[in-house]
């Protein structure tokens, strides 16, 4: 009979740090490895790909009906963040710290401790994520820049945030056309003058950060059919650069804040027009 209970050693790898990265992770029961797989997580630091791995580990775990885990790690920083000992300052971690605290209380317990790189398990997911990325190197048909990861990351400022009576993406509609609820646009001060004339419109474009949006993904499948499309292909929220365009109606102004029709960004998240 399969023990309740398994041992998780994870490891992310990336090349570039931001650069072509991977995940991997080797789910044990009664000493025994049950489950080993890797996958690719695009253009992601090495932090991030490591979040990716206990992500993926413990989805699998409890996909696989384990109630007790102990999740090892080579990462000091994500281990110490996910006990609670080290603040999670860095947004794209923070995002990926709540999924992964999301996953956790679906398990009787979790608990989580570090180990040197040099431990053969750990070694042994290094060696899987680097095989992923040799696999993806290769058969990858699209010319790829090496210099790209010595480009500096790309820094946008939003101007405003949205107010909007959905407080998570499952709440949102597949489309904010299909919906006539109302959300607000509250603009930063600084940038009240940018506001003139603006009620001479009737609609407005509003490009938007979906910054709790999976940033892995790579494909999905659009509600309604079964087949798995790439996520460029679709209007799909989760994609590695989460930027919405929306078209909305613009309702009323007052002061800095628009109310607006047909936005389907959840509270809280960042815009630009």
């Amino acid at each position: 009979m399969k023990d309740k209970s398994a041992v998780i050693y994870t490891d992310g790898a990336s090349r570039g740090n931001p650069g072509r990265s991977a995940w991997a992770y080797i789910i044990l029961n009664n000493g025994i490895i049950e489950t080993r797989n890797s996958g690719y997580c695009a253009y992601a630091t090495n932090n991030q790909a490591e979040y990716y791995a206990v992500i993926h580990a413990l989805s699998d775990a409890e996909e696989q009906g384990f109630r007790n885990i102990l999740l090892y790690s080579d990462s000091q920083l994500i281990i110490r963040q996910l006990r609670g000992e080290y603040k999670v300052r860095d947004r794209c971690l923070r995002d990926l710290y709540m999924k992964t605290i999301a996953i956790v209380k679906k398990f009787d317990s979790v608990s989580f401790e570090n180990v040197p790189r040099s431990n053969k398990n750990i070694s042994i997911a290094d060696r899987m994520c680097n095989e992923t990325l040799d696999r993806m190197q290769k058969s990858d048909t699209t010319p790829f820049d090496e210099d790209i990861v010595s480009i500096p990351e790309i820094k946008l400022k939003p101007v405003g945030i949205v107010r909007s009576p959905y407080t998570t993406p499952g709440d949102a509609p597949r489309q904010g056309q299909l919906s006539d609820q109302l959300s607000e646009i509250h603009i930063f001060p600084e940038y009240r003058d940018a506001l003139y004339t603006i009620e001479q419109c009737r609609q407005l474009v509003v490009l938007c950060w979906f910054d709790r949006a999976e940033r892995s993904l790579l494909r999905a499948t659009p509600p309604g059919q079964t087949g798995e499309r790439g996520v460029f292909s679709i209007r799909s929220p989760g994609r590695p650069n989460p930027i919405a365009l929306e078209l909305v109606d613009l309702v009323q102004i007052s002061g800095t804040v628009l109310t607006v029709r047909g936005l389907d960004a959840i509270d809280n998240t960042p815009f630009w027009i």
